[in-house]
C-alpha cells in the first residue's frame, strides 16, 4: 500500500485517524515550532546581514538574498504545520490544501534554482574573472531571478491541469502533497529536482576546485594574492557546504517517494515524518554555514543581534549584600 492510499480525507473538522496520544501531538507540535523559529528569525538574519556586508559582489548578494527570501517562505509554510498539529487536523479547507502544494512546488523549485545560479556564479567569477562584473552584473542577475520565478509560477499552474493530481492532506507529514503519484513522476520529480541540479553542481565543484589547487601551486611559486586566494576558496567552501547540506536533506525524502511509488509500499510512519521534515529544515541551515565560514558574515550577523538586542550581551554586575 503507497504512501497516497493513506491519505486522510480533506475537510475541516477532521482529526487524525490515527488517534495519536496528546503527548506525541505536543512533541510533535513543539517539534514543528523550534524548526518554524529557527527558519524564520535565521533568514532574517540572513537578509539583514547580506544586505551589510561588503565583501560580496552585489550578484552573490542578489542570489544568496533570493535563497534567503524562499527559504523564509519555506518558514512560513511551517506555521501553518505548527496550527494543524496543535488542532490535530488541517483548518484550511481543500483550496488551502491546493494552495499548500503550490507553495512547496514553488519554494524548493526556486531554492534548486538560486542555489544551481550560486554556484554557476562562483564558477563564472573563477574562471572569467575579467568578464564575470559584466556577465553577472545585478541587474542581469536580478532578471534571471524574477523570470525564473515567473517560470516556476506558470509551471505550477500547469502541473495541476497536465497531471491532474489530487491534493490531500497527510497526517504522517502534517502537509499537503499530491496523492497517489506514479513512479514515473516520483522518479522524474527525483531526476528534475534533484540528480540533474546536484550532477552540474558536482561537475563545476570538480573544475572549481581543480582550479583551486592549480592557483595555490602558482602562489606557493610566486608568493603573491596569498590574501584573495584564500578568500576565494573560503567562498567555494562556504558554498560547497550549502550545496552538500541541501542534497543531504532532500535526498532520503525523495529516494523514499520513489522508492515507495515503486514497489508500491509504505514506510513507517515515523520515518515519513522525518524525511519530510529533514528535508524542510535544510531552510535553516544556511545561515549556519554562512556564518561558519565567512568571518565577516558572523561578524555582521553578531552586531546586528547586539544592535537588536542588547541584553543578550550585558552582563550584570552582582550585587554587594552587607551582612
Amino acid at each position: 500500500m503507497r504512501i497516497g492510499r493513506r491519505c486522510l480525507t480533506m475537510n475541516s473538522t477532521f482529526t487524525d485517524a490515527v488517534g495519536l496520544s496528546p503527548v506525541l501531538i505536543a512533541l510533535r507540535t513543539c517539534f514543528i515550532a523550534i524548526i518554524a523559529l529557527l527558519i524564520i528569525s535565521g533568514n532574517i538574519l540572513s537578509i539583514a546581514v547580506t544586505r551589510r556586508v561588503t565583501n560580496l559582489a552585489d550578484s552573490t548578494k542578489v542570489l544568496m538574498t533570493s535563497l534567503a527570501v524562499y527559504d523564509l517562505l519555506v518558514g512560513f509554510l511551517t506555521l501553518l504545520s505548527l496550527i494543524s498539529s496543535a488542532l490535530n487536523k488541517w483548518p484550511f479547507g481543500d483550496l488551502g490544501c491546493e494552495l499548500c502544494m503550490s507553495y512547496i512546488y514553488i519554494t524548493l523549485s526556486m531554492s534548486v534554482s538560486c542555489l544551481l545560479f550560486l554556484n554557476i556564479e562562483r564558477f563564472l567569477a573563477v574562471t572569467r574573472p575579467y568578464k564575470f562584473p559584466v556577465w553577472c552584473s545585478k541587474r542581469r542577475v536580478v532578471t534571471i531571478v524574477t523570470l525564473q520565478s515567473v517560470l516556476v509560477l506558470l509551471s505550477a499552474v500547469l502541473m495541476k491541469t497536465v497531471f491532474h493530481l489530487d491534493v490531500k492532506f497527510f497526517s504522517e507529514q502534517q502537509l499537503c502533497f499530491y496523492e497517489n503519484t506514479s513512479a514515473v513522476y516520483d522518479f522524474g520529480v527525483l531526476v528534475v529536482a534533484f540528480i540533474i541540479p546536484l550532477s552540474v553542481m558536482a561537475t563545476i565543484y570538480y573544475h572549481l576546485i581543480k582550479i583551486s589547487r592549480q592557483h595555490e601551486q602558482r602562489l606557493n611559486q610566486n608568493g603573491n594574492n596569498e590574501a584573495n586566494n584564500n578568500h576565494g576558496n573560503r567562498a567555494i567552501k562556504t558554498f560547497l557546504a550549502v550545496t552538500l547540506t541541501f542534497s543531504g536533506c532532500y535526498a532520503p525524502f525523495l529516494i523514499l517517494r520513489a522508492v515507495e511509488s515503486t514497489l508500491g509500499v509504505s514506510s513507517p510512519r515515523w520515518l515519513i515524518f522525518l524525511t519530510t521534515w529533514l528535508s524542510i529544515s535544510n531552510s535553516m541551515f544556511n545561515v549556519i554555514i554562512y556564518c561558519l565560514f565567512n568571518t565577516n558574515f558572523r561578524q555582521t550577523a553578531k552586531k546586528i543581534i547586539l544592535e537588536k538586542f542588547p541584553c543578550l550581551f550585558r552582563s550584570i554586575e552582582p550585587m554587594n549584600i552587607a551582612v
